[in-house]
């Protein structure tokens, strides 16, 4: 055997391996539930949303959660008539408040929500996206996890793919960020989540400084704020409520920019999440070159079972996550985003290290 072999064998077993223990996060029973009601306020950054923002906030308004709760939407700069929307809704629960017009971090969608926490009264704060509808029961069923000790819940956010082969492939890649998220969040060591499904304590993020500590970076309001929270001794939790959102981006462009976007927070990992990531990426150009190796008429039988291997445990982590119908019914196109993994882990982690991405 070769040092090539030896070394896919051995990057091949650390990719396994994480596989099996996120696989066994996603079994982990979750804190007691919560019995009082805290008071929540859910917090919306929307910019340039005026074909979804209606569809948000029915779903806001349809919540039944008994306690005191309230809807913060800010208007992150729109140039059409989201603030328009909103101003008409007539909702007295709903504030709508305005981002500052020069933005308080470098991430502009930061400095958004911070001013809409800044607006709000709520002991709890629920962060979705101005194209998501959550479910009746996700902030009733998202407050009743902040037990002793409980200072964030990631939750997953699935993009209903309208058309096309792309929007699914996005869709199913959406699934399993998502199962990183929870099932390492499991084990009590989050990964991933995202802000369309976010919760933590007001005292939590007065605690870490708010955003102050990560204005710096691009992006990250979620990865990265998580990140403080789990350095602080307060437990993170998977949220099992999901919210739908709209579908992944139509256009390439808005394809590329946003998956340069979430690659590029994985160079700011540090410690065994940095170790692992090595290795999946030293896993992933191994396998490219199998790959090369079979495009160039050669064949190697410890590569295909391999990948096979791979492949196999890449949908069994998948279809324990995916528990809803229509998410389980893209589980078919998994070996195409397979091949499509390769180059993406490889091209799009260096690039998006680079910063070489636009922000909406």
């Amino acid at each position: 055997m070769g040092a090539i072999e030896g070394l896919l064998l051995l990057t091949g077993g650390v990719y396994l391996g994480a596989l099996v223990w996120l696989n066994l996060g996603l079994r982990r029973s979750g804190p007691a539930p919560l019995l009082d009601l805290p008071s929540v306020s859910v917090v919306v950054a929307a910019r340039n949303e005026e074909a979804s923002i209606g569809d948000c906030l029915r779903a806001l308004r349809s919540q039944d959660y008994p306690g005191e709760w309230e809807v913060v939407l800010v208007d992150d700069r729109s140039t059409d008539g989201t603030s328009q929307l909103v101003a008409a809704s007539g909702w007295p629960g709903l504030q709508l408040v305005a981002a500052p017009s020069q933005p308080q971090y470098r991430c502009p969608k930061k400095s958004a929500l911070a001013a809409g926490i800044a607006h709000s009264r709520g002991e709890l704060l629920l962060f979705t996206d101005a194209d998501c509808q959550p479910p009746a029961d996700w902030i009733w069923n998202t407050a009743r996890l902040f037990g002793r000790g409980v200072g964030l819940a990631i939750g997953h956010a699935f993009p209903r793919p309208t058309r096309g082969l792309g929007q699914r492939l996005l869709a199913v890649d959406n699934l399993a960020i998502g199962a990183l998220g929870a099932g390492s969040a499991g084990w009590g060591r989050a990964l991933s989540c995202t802000g369309r499904n976010l919760a933590y304590r007001r005292q939590v993020y007065e605690e870490v400084g708010g955003f102050s500590r990560i204005g710096h970076l691009v992006g990250g309001d979620d990865v990265y704020f998580m990140r403080l929270v789990g350095g602080t001794g307060w437990a993170v939790v998977p949220n099992p409520v999901p919210v739908d959102c709209g579908p992944p981006p139509a256009c390439w462009r808005g394809v590329l920019h946003q998956k340069l976007r979430h690659a590029a927070k994985a160079g700011h990992y540090r410690g065994p999440a940095l170790l692992l990531g090595a290795g999946v990426y030293l896993f992933h150009l191994l396998l490219s070159l199998g790959v090369l190796h079979l495009l160039l008429g050669g064949a190697s039988a410890l590569f295909l079972l391999v990948w096979l291997a791979k492949g196999l445990a890449d949908l069994a982590l998948l279809a324990r996550y995916a528990r809803r119908p229509a998410e389980r019914r893209l589980l078919w196109l998994l070996p195409i985003l397979e091949l499509a993994y390769i180059p993406y882990v490889l091209c799009f982690t260096l690039a998006g290290r680079l910063g070489w991405f636009r922000w909406k």
